[in-house]
C-alpha cells in the first residue's frame, strides 16, 4: 500500500506539472504570435484592422483567413471590451480549440483579458499595453 500511495502522489503531481507546463507552452506560443502579428502590422503599414492568414501547405482553407484590430501600439485588441471579445480574441489568436480549453475572464477596471487553464495557471493579457504575463497555478 505504501508504493501504490508513493507511485499515486508521484504520478498526480506530475499531472499537475504537465497542465502547468501546457498554459506554459501557450504563453510562450502567444507571445512568438505577438511578435509576428506586430512585425506583419508594420510591413504592410499598420492598419487599424490586420489580416491574419495562417495558412499552410497543409491547409489552404479560407477559414484560416481573419482579421483582428489593432491598437496604435501595434498588438491586437478585441474589437468589444468583454469576456466575448476576450474568447474571440484567443481563439485569432492561438485558434478555436485553445479558446475552448480555458476559462475566459475580462477585468473592466484594468482591461486584461485572462485566459485560466485547467490547472489554474493563466495568461494575462493587457489590451491597453499588449503586455502577456503568465501565472502559475501552485499555491491556489
Amino acid at each position: 500500500m505504501l508504493v501504490l500511495s508513493y507511485l499515486a502522489f508521484g504520478y498526480f503531481g506530475g499531472v499537475n506539472q504537465v497542465g502547468q507546463r501546457s498554459i506554459q507552452v501557450e504563453h510562450n506560443r502567444l507571445l512568438n504570435v505577438l511578435g509576428v502579428i506586430r512585425s506583419q502590422w508594420q510591413i504592410q503599414g499598420k492598419p487599424e484592422r490586420l489580416q491574419l492568414d495562417w495558412r499552410s501547405d497543409l491547409t489552404d482553407s479560407a477559414e484560416t483567413i481573419s482579421y483582428v484590430s489593432m491598437a496604435t501600439g501595434g498588438w491586437p485588441i478585441p474589437d468589444e471590451t468583454s469576456v466575448a471579445g476576450c474568447r474571440e480574441l484567443i481563439g485569432e489568436l492561438l485558434g478555436l480549440s485553445y479558446a475552448k480549453q480555458v476559462v475566459t475572464k475580462f477585468n473592466s477596471n484594468t482591461g486584461a483579458c485572462r485566459y485560466i487553464g485547467e490547472e489554474g495557471g493563466s495568461i494575462s493579457y493587457q489590451t491597453s499595453s499588449g503586455r502577456v504575463i503568465f501565472l502559475t497555478g501552485l499555491g491556489k
